[in-house]
């Protein structure tokens, strides 16, 4: 069972899961140094009667021995494991003639970095995201508090093999662009149009978009840096180009 489940900390992850995925919710913990009269707290207690989740009060050394030395806010949720979406399933959906976008991340594997681009990416209305299933970070506590709750929001397709995955989105009439660092000046972001619908493949954090990948992407779209800096933190540019995607298609 412990493989199954998982925990989350913090009020505003709960509250998110709470609205978005209450299912998923197995039994939420309070601190009894928690205030009885804190509001989000009662909302919380109240919702989860509402949606028949028991909650228990537990003093802080049991909240730490299921999440460590973590900033908990005096509250955590037992989970079970999150259903990834099915990739098939999930196109099948699609509004394919909407110019829409989807995030395909080739290996990220630091869920800080997750978790940020997860909730850039419910921000700027993306419609999915894709991970590869083998040295992809997981869906745990650390990539549902730093997405600030943006993990429920938006699906996230678990693939065997990205490169395939590409090839189907081809299929149904994405266009695919790797994010990596412009060549030339019709490399550079601003100089794309996105009025169709748009994949953006971006990197693990130490090497990148793979060659094999970037062959296999219809073209590659990268920001202009100055000062002899060399790169961006790989979620500062996914931001960065997600935004301008937006911005396009306001």
């Amino acid at each position: 069972m412990k493989d199954q489940t998982f925990y989350i900390y913090g009020r505003k992850p709960i509250e998110e899961q709470l609205l978005h995925n209450h299912e998923n919710i197995l039994r939420i913990f309070i601190s009894d140094k928690v205030h009885a009269n804190e509001e989000d707290i009662n909302q919380i207690k109240a919702f989860s009667k509402q949606k028949r989740i028991p909650f228990n009060t537990v003093s802080l050394k049991k909240i730490a021995s299921h999440v460590g030395d973590v900033n908990d806010q005096g509250i955590i949720a037992l989970l079970k494991k999150p259903n990834y979406k099915d990739l098939q399933e999930w196109l099948d959906a699609l509004e394919i003639g909407k110019n829409q976008a989807v995030l395909v991340l080739d290996h990220i594997e630091d869920t800080h970095n997750f978790g940020a681009i997860l909730r850039t990416a419910s921000a700027v209305g993306v419609t999915g995201v894709i991970v590869a299933k083998d040295r992809q970070a997981p869906l745990n506590a650390t990539v549902f508090k730093t997405s600030a709750g943006a993990a429920t929001k938006i699906p996230v397709i678990q693939v065997s093999n990205i490169n395939q995955s590409i090839k189907r989105l081809q299929e149904n009439k994405f266009w695919v662009a790797a994010v990596d660092m412009p060549e030339s000046k019709k490399d550079i972001i601003w100089e794309h149009s996105f009025n169709t619908p748009m994949a953006f493949v971006v990197g693990s954090e130490g090497k990148g978009v793979s060659e094999r990948t970037k062959e296999i992407c219809d073209f590659t779209v990268g920001l202009p840096l100055s000062n002899d800096v060399e790169s961006l933190n790989v979620s500062v540019a996914t931001a960065a180009v997600l935004f301008e995607w937006k911005r396009q298609n306001q």
